[in-house]
């Protein structure tokens, strides 16, 4: 069967396509060639097939035409005439060839790029990264762009990367909201832009690089909002610093308000008693209590660093204005409990002396369930109306509110304060 004969049948069609992809696949591997600057016998002879199987489709179209319509002129009719003479197996024959060829040419190509560091290889080194990079000239044409970079300005913009122009502005921006520069978020996402000029050749580029940072804003964020809370959590402390501070003057007024009434009170009761009776009294052991009463009111005495016991001052002192003290139970030995027993020893001894003409107190203490009760009663008068809670019976409650206690006022039969607090109460001053 000549090539005429097979144009004429219904396998033409087949015989022109086959011819037609073998010359778009070698033009492929002339172009790849030739962008990988490679030369050769295996080039001269792939453009050699080339150029033999676009004239041998030349040659056919020419034929198909002129058989359809015998009255147009034939281009090469010498030519033409001896192609379609020849036999058709020898066409199909080349074709084998020129296809293996070219599976031995793409295999090539393949090993070359495999082997070797190519623009090719670059670029899809380029594609594959996770972060989004595009260079362009100063006039800002983009020249290269990545996919993630095409991907990333089609989510902001709906077109292709072709100037870098707005994605220029974006790195230079700053939110104002936590100082970070050139973000752009889309979506889930957040998108650091960052630009730096670079030469290549004698020319200047712009280099783009997008990083996406969401993890690193949603750390941000995160922080933003602890550190929010930690302001907070100041402003609290600040509160509670004032707050301390002014408890803590309070207490200091308070037992400075103790210690003037405690002393003046005892002071002037010893006073009292050395009028009436001279004689019961020790008149030297007054005159030094005056003495140190009077320093410690004005300010003019050295700080005593030594340890003092206040439950034995209590006794001393309510010894000193003529009122006898004796205890029932078991006397707490230090701490806050043995403190506020003085304070309460004192300021009975001291009504009792003032206010009930008595000369004695008689102390009562228990201990159950994690408290110490203490029951004190005065041998004197009992008041004839309701006592009001002013002076040392309310700087007595305070201190025993302070440490987590209750008191209790009893006048009959016989004046009595009975006081609650717990064994384990914060130390309170006497």
């Amino acid at each position: 069967m000549s090539v005429m004969q097979a144009l004429c049948s219904s396998g033409k069609e087949a015989l022109l396509v086959s011819v037609m992809l073998l010359i778009l696949l070698q033009a492929f591997i002339l172009m790849a060639l030739r962008r990988l600057k490679r030369g050769g016998f295996f080039a001269v002879l792939a453009f050699a097939q080339f150029i033999l199987l676009f004239v041998m489709f030349f040659l056919m179209l020419d034929a198909i035409f002129h058989y359809q319509d015998p009255s147009k002129p034939r281009t090469w009719p010498v030519f033409v005439t001896a192609f379609v003479s020849l036999p058709v197996a020898l066409i199909v024959a080349f074709e084998i060839i020129s296809a293996v060829y070219l599976a031995v040419g793409f295999y090539r190509l393949r090993r070359y790029r495999k082997d070797n560091l190519t623009q090719w290889a670059v670029k899809e080194a380029i594609d594959l990264l996770p972060a989004g990079v595009a260079f362009a000239r100063k006039d800002g044409k983009v020249v290269l762009a990545n996919l993630a970079m095409n991907e990333l300005y089609r989510q902001m913009s709906a077109k292709n990367l072709l100037d870098i122009g707005e994605l220029s502005e974006i790195a230079d921006r700053t939110e104002d909201d936590d100082k970070l520069k050139g973000v752009y978020r889309t979506g889930s996402s957040v998108w650091q832009f960052t630009k730096q000029n670079i030469e290549e050749n004698g020319e200047e580029y712009l280099q783009l690089t997008a990083t996406d940072i969401s993890a690193q804003a949603a750390i941000n964020e995160e922080l933003k909002g602890k550190n929010s809370r930690l302001k907070q959590i100041r402003a609290r402390l600040e509160i509670y610093n004032r707050k301390a501070e002014q408890i803590i003057i309070s207490r200091e007024l308070l037992n400075a308000r103790m210690q003037v009434h405690n002393e003046t009170g005892h002071v002037l009761l010893a006073s009292r008693r050395y009028m009436d009776q001279p004689d019961s009294v020790d008149e030297a052991a007054l005159l030094n209590t005056l003495k140190v009463t009077n320093t410690y009111l004005l300010r003019e005495y050295e700080e005593d660093d030594t340890q003092r016991d206040p439950l034995s001052e209590a006794i001393e002192m309510a010894k000193a204005i003529g009122v006898s003290v004796s205890f029932t139970g078991m006397i707490p030995s230090e701490g806050s409990p043995r403190n506020i027993l003085s304070v309460a020893i004192n300021e009975c001894a001291t009504n009792t002396r003032k206010h009930a003409n008595g000369d004695a107190l008689k102390v009562e203490v228990r201990e159950e369930e994690g408290f110490i009760n203490f029951s004190v009663s005065s041998n004197g008068e009992s008041p004839k109306k309701n006592v009001n809670e002013t002076g040392g019976l309310l700087t007595l409650r305070t201190v025993v509110e302070n440490a987590g206690g209750s008191m209790k006022i009893n006048t009959q039969p016989e004046f009595r304060i009975d006081i609650r607090i717990p064994v384990s109460a914060p130390a309170v001053s006497s």
